[in-house]
């Protein structure tokens, strides 16, 4: 492209160079020949072609990515455990359980699966590389305006006139003189009114110094925003942890109800065993030998809808995890109801000073809060300086020039009321989250001391009863005393009650688990603006 405008450049004509010549009836006459490749105008344009090649040369150059899914599909259906990295993010848990060593050859633990989790999980993963544009953004923000070179290149239509020579004598037009500097013999000078350069080239370079101190404050709103990202992170990885666990703590639950019920099955057919061989002695009739055959029927399909449901338990388990439902990772079930290490008295002051979405919101508020600062700093002008070149007619001329907005109309008035009315948004959200966060409180308060005294009240009053019941019937049994459908009732009791104890666990866990996600809640992703604010 260069070569191409420098070709065309050499096609055009300056009048610089000058040639003489006569007319065909022996008058002096003068032809402008002209060659631009000796014009200092041709230099300076070379010159100042060369110095915009230079600095375009320091520009950012695009390289294209092209994006090929189907081989991330392979390299993800084929991908292990990074144990040094999952060990780095299990190390960052701030969990108050017992620590353990990482370890997936023996299946993955609650407490392991977490830290893969907050690895691989897909959605994460978008969030953190999302992440980084406003990061990107907050590292490149404050720079000074690049300088702004302008150029400008005119030319005279009407040159005028040459000076002519007239005879002496009679009138005549005369000829053009070109470029002779005394009068011929027998001709008269006459005088004219005409440009010899008809070139006109003006150029000046800009550069704004802010005086209002507007960078400063631009950088400061980049990392607020990106603070603000942050934020939403930590709430993703938070809201991910608590539903991992809920969902964790659910297929233990299942796992848990599928062997009860395989042992209530191997009851069932003992029981059935000795029925039979009294039905075959004749001291028990056969639709009561029946009736232990249809509920071990029943349960079998019971058995089988509860494999079927910890199936998709565990595929949501492993999606949660960010790996293929195909790898080779066994899952740890485990059922406890965590503990919670934050006083009652205390809880309150935690809630304000630990919630994730109320930390969200303070970030957004001071996002919104930097914003408006930077629109009132806005109006305020910056100072334009730098030096000018002209030349015209053969003369060159170079001087200085400033200039600078005068905040008498607009003064950034749109643009600080929108701030204003945002940063005020922005305190209302932050209010009314606190009323939502305080409602959600109680409700979890609510919602474990309901788990408790229904788990108490189980394991206190109903078990103990259930247990006698059993007892006694298996004395009878033993006695070869046997009534089906009593045997039935106390094993059927029996189990239903194992099972709502198992609920009531369940109900209690989640919800100390959901109370104690949001009294002490936790995150691996650092905050890259705290390294940061040592470089600034």
């Amino acid at each position: 492209m260069g070569k191409y405008i420098v070709q065309r450049l050499s096609c055009l004509k300056s009048p610089l160079k000058k040639g003489t010549g006569t007319s065909p009836n022996g008058v002096f006459t003068s032809a402008s020949g002209l060659t631009l490749g000796a014009s200092p105008l041709f230099q300076r344009g070379v010159k100042a072609f060369a110095a915009c090649v230079f600095l375009l040369a320091g520009c950012a150059q695009y390289e294209r990515r092209p994006l090929t899914l189907d081989r991330y599909a392979e390299d993800w259906m084929a991908q292990e455990i990074d144990v040094e990295s999952v060990q780095q993010f299990s190390a960052r848990l701030a969990d108050t359980e017992q620590a353990e060593a990482f370890d997936a050859k023996d299946g993955l633990s609650l407490a392991e699966a977490e830290a893969v989790a907050l690895m691989l999980n897909p959605q994460l993963r978008v969030a953190r590389a999302q992440a980084e544009v406003p990061l990107a953004g907050a590292r490149e923000a404050g720079w000074w305006p690049d300088p702004e070179f302008q150029a400008q290149v005119l030319r005279y239509l009407d040159r005028g006139q040459k000076t002519r020579f007239r005879f002496k004598g009679a009138s005549f037009d005369g000829a053009n003189a070109g470029g002779l500097e005394t009068t011929p013999a027998g001709f008269r000078r006459v005088e004219g009114d005409y440009i010899e350069d008809p070139w006109i080239v003006g150029a000046s370079l800009s550069l704004t110094i802010p005086l209002s101190g507007r960078l400063a404050v631009e950088k400061d709103l980049a990392w607020s925003q990106y603070g603000a990202t942050w934020r939403q992170i930590l709430i993703a990885e938070w809201e991910l942890l608590t539903r991992l666990r809920a969902a964790w703590l659910e297929w233990s639950l299942t796992n848990r109800q599928i062997v009860l019920t395989r042992d209530y099955l191997e009851r069932l057919r003992e029981a059935m065993e000795i029925a039979d061989r009294l039905a075959a002695a004749g001291e028990l009739k056969p639709t009561d030998a029946r009736i232990l055959l249809i509920e071990l029927s029943r349960q079998r399909m019971a058995l089988q809808a509860l494999e079927a449901e910890a199936e998709q338990q565990r595929l949501e388990l492993f999606a949660m995890l960010g790996m293929a439902s195909e790898a080779p990772i066994t899952l740890q079930p485990d059922l406890f109801v965590p503990e919670i290490g934050v006083a009652n008295d205390e809880r309150r002051a935690a809630l304000l000073r630990s919630h994730p979405r109320l930390r969200a919101v303070q970030a957004d508020y001071e996002a919104a809060e930097q914003r408006l600062r930077l629109e009132i700093r806005r109006q305020y002008p910056d100072l334009t300086i730098g030096p000018g070149y002209s030349f015209e007619e053969g003369f060159s001329r170079l001087g200085f020039g400033f200039g600078f907005p005068i905040p008498l109309w607009n003064r950034n008035r749109q643009a600080i009321a929108e701030a204003t009315a945002e940063r005020e948004a922005a305190r209302t959200r932050a209010e009314t989250q606190v009323e939502l966060v305080f409602a959600e409180w109680a409700q979890a308060e609510a919602r474990l001391r309901a788990a408790e005294e229904r788990r108490a009240l189980l394991l206190k009053e109903v078990a103990p009863l259930v247990d006698r019941q059993v007892e006694e019937t298996r004395k009878l049994l033993g006695l070869g005393e046997i009534d089906v459908l009593l045997l039935r009732e106390a094993l059927s009791t029996s189990l239903k009650t194992k099972m709502d104890i198992l609920e009531a666990t369940l109900a209690e866990a989640l919800a100390a688990d959901a109370l104690r996600q949001v009294l002490q809640p936790r995150w691996v992703t650092p905050s890259q603006a705290e390294p940061e604010k040592g470089k600034r």
